[in-house]
């Protein structure tokens, strides 16, 4: 198979080739610095109290194999919508629809969470637009609003959408920055780090499973890599790099910054900060970043918004491609150089998931179940595309950590991500008789489910999951047998 990789596969030549490097790095590091910087350090700090800078950090490293995967599978298809298109390639469009749909309700879903990010910081100045963690009909407006403006921005095609993440990536980073040197300098309390605080190993895991739902962006470069004439696979890994560093330095000045006040109520207490950051900075006495902060709280979620339903167009495009969508939301439109149909489709349900989604904390883990269940396709689908035994190697590391990170978001998170799945294949059998390449993904879904539903002690689940999904790397190489893309 790896021989054959490229027969076949191309783009319409409609897509512009207009995105460089520097805006494929902001696509990722965008997504990956979104609403998850301004409150995850709070709810992870919660939960493992003065471990949640190597929470992070621990985070980081266990994914970074899979992330070594996504940016050679990157060079091998600089495409648009490659995340699904390479799939398609080794195990046929059936399991291709399956993962598809993963990324598509994961970014809908993901989409009303950064909105309501947006509110619950804007909150803080605005109390009006809360009210005991839900938004109030005023809060609602502003959301939709901030989704209407969204897609008039994916509207204009790659080159509004490069300008406008560029602006928004750059513009947050430096805010961060500015925070972590300034607030360090200021206010940093050792002493906050020796606090007694004994957090249980499940909820420890769990909060590294939470830090996959700002990770988890590293592969948004891949969505738009045939759009642009640069090293995907580059920028992949010079993005992630960057949020590892981020992401380790942030939570380690938030704890440092935290008053003893605040520290009193205990560490369960700063999850329900509002605007985790923005009162850090206060605290340290700078007033003036944490109104920077406020602002950041309406770029931050917006821009990972943003990019997550460009995302959703291009996914139209991929699903298209591999047989799965009807052929009209893969047409692409030749002035603005992406499919415009889904723009409006998508535009529309993002605004009515607005008035469904939980709270932030609640909605995370969801969101976590399905972007980990994505994530370990990329590694069966590297080995059968390769000869080199490294990358095979590297193929199996990074589909055994997928499998142990999902079992950390725990029941009923799991189930989720395996009803998503089974919904999936059903709606795809009329269609296709190639449905055996994908059975494996529902079984490796489900058993693991099963195992995070009897609530086995982790350290006797994690060997376990281990072995299971061995067990399941091997089913699904076996069973590999790909389909052909469609002309559009």
């Amino acid at each position: 198979m790896a021989g054959n990789v490229n027969v076949g596969i191309k783009d319409n030549p409609n897509f512009k080739k207009e995105a460089g490097l520097i805006s494929l790095i902001a696509f990722s590091l965008g997504n990956i610095i979104g609403s998850g910087i301004l409150l995850l350090p709070a709810v992870t700090a919660s939960l493992s109290g003065p471990l949640s800078p190597a929470v992070w950090l621990v985070g980081g490293i266990l994914l970074l194999p899979v992330v070594v995967v996504y940016s050679k599978l990157a060079k091998m298809f600089p495409l648009v919508g490659s995340k699904i298109r390479f799939i398609n390639i080794t195990h046929g469009k059936v399991m291709a629809s399956s993962v598809g749909w993963l990324y598509m309700i994961g970014t809908l879903l993901t989409i009303p969470v950064e909105a309501e990010a947006t509110v619950n910081y804007l909150s803080y100045i605005f109390p009006s637009l809360m009210i005991k963690g839900y938004p109030t009909i005023n809060g609602y407006l502003v959301e939709s609003l901030i989704v209407i403006s969204i897609y008039l921005l994916v509207y204009l095609g790659i080159r509004g959408l490069s300008i406008s993440v560029n602006t928004i990536t750059y513009a947050k980073l430096a805010i961060l920055l500015i925070y972590v040197i300034s607030v360090a300098y200021l206010d940093f309390h050792v002493s906050n780090f020796t606090i007694n605080f004994s957090p249980s190993f499940s909820n420890f895991l769990y909060a590294i499973a939470l830090t996959m739902f700002a990770y988890g962006g590293f592969r948004s470069a891949m969505v738009y890599a045939g759009e642009s004439k640069a090293d995907t696979g580059k920028a992949i890994m010079i993005a992630f790099g960057l949020s590892m560093i981020l992401y380790t330095l942030v939570p380690l000045v938030f704890i440092g910054s935290l008053s003893s006040s605040i520290l009193s109520s205990g560490w369960g207490a700063i999850g329900k900060m509002s605007a985790p950051l923005a009162e850090s900075a206060i605290i340290a006495g700078v007033p003036a970043l944490g109104v920077l902060f406020i602002l950041d709280g309406v770029i931050s979620p917006s821009g990972a918004s943003l990019i997550g339903a460009g995302d959703m167009v291009r996914y139209s495009y991929a699903l298209t491609k591999t047989g799965s969508f009807p052929k009209a939301l893969g047409k692409v439109d030749q002035k603005r150089g992406i499919p415009i149909l889904p723009v409006a489709i998508f535009g529309a349900f993002s605004l009515l998931t607005l008035f469904f989604s939980t709270t932030f904390e609640q909605s995370i883990g969801y969101l976590v179940a399905t972007r980990l269940l994505a994530y370990s396709t990329g590694p069966v689908s590297l080995y059968l595309l390769t000869n080199d035994n490294r990358n095979r190697t590297l193929s199996l590391i990074s589909f055994l950590v997928t499998g142990l990170i999902f079992s950390f978001v725990g029941f009923p998170k799991t189930l989720f991500g395996t009803a998503v799945i089974l919904v999936a294949l059903l709606a795809m059998l009329p269609f296709s008789r190639n449905y055996v390449p994908a059975l494996w993904y529902l079984g490796f879904s489900a058993v693991i489910t099963f195992i995070t539903f009897l609530s086995i002690p982790s350290m006797i689940s994690l060997p376990i999951v281990i072995l299971v999904s061995a067990v399941f790397f091997y089913l699904a190489v076996k069973t590999g047998k790909g389909d052909g893309e469609v002309d559009i």
